[in-house]
């Protein structure tokens, strides 16, 4: 461990590691930003070069890309309506409506911004106490735990989803239908394939949330076109002032720890922990029916947790 904090310290002060920090930096976001591609994506292409390098780089270069291929996600879903990654979903629901509403720079500076502070305070937390925790989230953590830890997050996301209850646990039940397209992991079996061949893979995320996101804004948009209610957004170059950044301190730190939290548990990842920060954002807020028109701790919650 000594040799690894060593090689780690060195690594900052040694031109090749910083310029594989900053290949990796700018490679997530491009990745991360661009509909139809993202981090994975680019850590598979990079997996062969990274045989040859010392482990610190490989390393240090995952991490990297990793962090910004999700940040790259927030832009389209703030922008475009169009999750870069599954934890990048809550950002869109009001990230979307502030550009709407022309105020796309205060939106994408409050995602880097608080992605950043949730990042460097999570990482300070890992080194301070994840292992007492993860002992204690592996040896308290069972199946049954698991299994009741999805089920609740089943929930949030049926929750926050849709302004209707019954239209969220519509749309889980047909995700779920979705996800049980494709081989059995576990023994390999084929399920609801219909005997072709290119289903037996499943349903791979990224046509899933072109057809869903993309396309289906690709036609609201001629639809208002066509209609002549189309109009378009004065847009502000507007960056979150220090006051309110700190009108969100609450936030980001509520969800600095959802966010670790979720991270320390096996199984559950970066994408409970966005919908369960959003939702807890809601129930904690004074004005809960502001979430879903363009409220900026709609962005904050979910950015800072992932």
């Amino acid at each position: 461990m000594g040799d690894f904090l060593t090689g780690t310290a060195l690594l900052y002060r040694d031109p090749i590691g910083i310029g594989i920090f900053i290949g990796g930096l700018i490679g997530g976001l491009v990745f991360g930003a661009i509909p139809g591609l993202n981090a994975l994506t680019l850590a598979a292409v990079l997996l062969p070069f990274t045989a040859w390098i010392p482990a610190e780089y490989a390393i240090m270069l995952y991490g990297v890309i990793y962090v910004s291929g999700v940040y790259g996600g927030a832009i389209t879903a703030i922008l475009f309506n169009i999750p870069g990654s599954v934890e990048n979903a809550p950002t869109a629901f009001d990230g979307y409506p502030m550009t709407r509403k022309g105020e796309p720079s205060k939106a994408i500076g409050y995602a880097v911004t608080c992605s950043a502070i949730g990042g460097t305070l999570s990482a300070i937390l890992m080194m301070i106490a994840t292992e007492p925790i993860a002992d204690f989230a592996v040896s308290t953590f069972g199946p049954v735990e698991i299994t009741a830890l999805i089920f609740f997050g089943l929930t949030v996301v049926a929750g926050v989803g849709s302004k209707s209850l019954a239209k969220g646990w519509l749309s889980l039940g047909l995700g779920l239908m979705i996800g049980t397209i494709g081989s059995d992991p576990v023994g390999a079996t084929p399920r609801y394939d219909f005997g072709t061949l290119y289903l037996r893979g499943g349903v791979g995320f990224i046509p899933l949330i072109l057809g869903l996101f993309a396309v289906s804004e690709v036609f609201l948009q001629g639809q208002r076109m066509v209609r002549g209610s189309y109009t378009a957004p004065k847009i502000s170059d507007s960056y979150p002032s220090l006051r309110e950044f700190w009108a969100m301190r609450w936030a980001v730190v509520r969800s600095t720890i959802i966010g670790w939290f979720s991270g320390r548990l096996p199984g559950v990842g970066a994408t409970l922990a966005a919908f369960l920060s959003y939702n807890e954002a809601v129930r904690w807020s004074k004005t809960p029916e502001k979430f879903g028109t363009g409220e900026p701790e709609g962005v904050v919650a979910p950015e800072t947790a992932n």
